[in-house]
């Protein structure tokens, strides 16, 4: 499989977030699954959508980060969590299936494939993974 460029549609989102260092992802990031699993019930998902981990921003080296699900409206957002509206865009799509740990490889080929196409992508890394089944469906949003 190739990477290759999708369209999202705009949609809503909430979920769970925290912002930081990107030296410390790798140790908070796994204490905010844990506590989205614990809550995630309370969000008012959409019907048969999946969990996603969404980049919303970088600056420098911090990282904004949210964990959660779409939602048809953000009119009922549970105490602690966040509602995002996501406007439609481009992205550059690939399927990851190995550990969870390797996910930073795809998106290094979805960069890869967006300098040989010369394609820039956003300057925020705005990235959406989202988990179906054990498979990350891996989107780098296109400027």
């Amino acid at each position: 499989m190739h990477p290759k460029i999708v369209e999202r549609h705009e949609f809503y989102f909430v979920g769970l977030g925290l912002t930081c260092e990107e030296n410390e992802l790798h140790t908070l990031m796994p204490e905010l699954w844990r506590e989205f699993s614990r809550r995630s019930h309370e969000i008012p998902a959409k019907p048969d959508s999946y969990p996603l981990d969404i980049s919303l921003e970088r600056n420098g080296t911090k990282y904004s980060q949210c964990v959660g699900y779409p939602v048809s409206s953000l009119d009922d957002i549970p105490k602690g969590m966040k509602g995002h509206r996501i406007p439609a865009a481009r992205y550059i799509f690939w399927k990851h299936e190995g550990p969870d740990i390797e996910i930073w490889k795809s998106f290094e080929k979805i960069q890869r494939f967006a300098s040989k196409q010369g394609i820039e992508l956003d300057p925020n890394d705005f990235k959406i993974d989202e988990t179906r089944d054990d498979v990350h469906h891996l989107y780098q949003r296109i400027r």
